[in-house]
């Protein structure tokens, strides 16, 4: 059997849209809605999804970036901690900002973000993901792209980072020891306050996983 993804997709879409319509439109998002039904049915229903009001960059609407920091022969992964209003919660998640600006991309947007909100300054570009990752693609189009890289603790200009919050930006900064990332999400998730994204908890798995198991 072929698995190749690539292959054994289907490039066109298997339903029928019409009356595709804007119900809200704000300063940052916006909400649509469609009618849809698959091809080979009469009838089908009403989708209702959410969509960033603008996007000057071809890229992805926005970048994680999973930082490791280098510090007194220690690895600590940098994540922060804010207080996230439609939730109602304090939230761990990695460092990450909105590729809004002209000209930029994952890259310089990603370390511009991890400097502002922690006060950090990137030593080396690990990688990037390739194309773009939807976060939620039954509810929107939101879409990120995952920056690695690698942070050295002990040069001069990480000894004492501070942070270059803008407006009304409330952020936390965290340090977790690499090895120790599933267990403190586990030990977050216990509080009545605070939740782990789910990107971070996914990637906290994956790690674990990996170091335990060889995966």
């Amino acid at each position: 059997m072929d698995h190749d993804p690539a292959k054994n997709s289907t490039t066109k879409c298997p339903y029928d849209l019409w009356n595709e319509e804007t119900v809200f439109a704000g300063r940052w998002m916006t909400a649509k809605r469609v009618q849809f039904k698959l091809k080979n049915k009469e009838s089908g229903g009403v989708w209702e999804s959410a969509h960033r009001s603008s996007n000057p960059s071809k890229d992805a609407d926005g970048v994680d970036i999973i930082a490791i920091l280098k510090k007194d022969g220690k690895k600590y992964f940098i994540l922060i901690k804010q207080y996230r209003i439609p939730v109602r919660s304090w939230v761990v998640e990695f460092p990450a900002g909105l590729i809004d600006h002209v000209g930029d991309n994952a890259e310089s947007t990603g370390i511009r973000e991890l400097k502002e909100e922690t006060g950090y300054t990137v030593t080396k570009i690990l990688g990037c993901s390739t194309g773009k990752q939807f976060l939620d693609p039954g509810l929107g189009d939101d879409s990120i792209r995952f920056l690695f890289v690698e942070v050295d603790g002990d040069a001069e200009e990480n000894l004492h980072p501070k942070q270059e919050l803008v407006g009304d930006e409330h952020i936390q900064v965290i340090l977790v020891e690499c090895d120790k990332l599933l267990d403190f999400c586990d030990e977050v998730n216990k509080s009545e306050d605070t939740e782990v994204e789910a990107m971070v908890y996914t990637f906290a798995m994956g790690y674990c996983m990996q170091k335990k198991f060889g995966l």
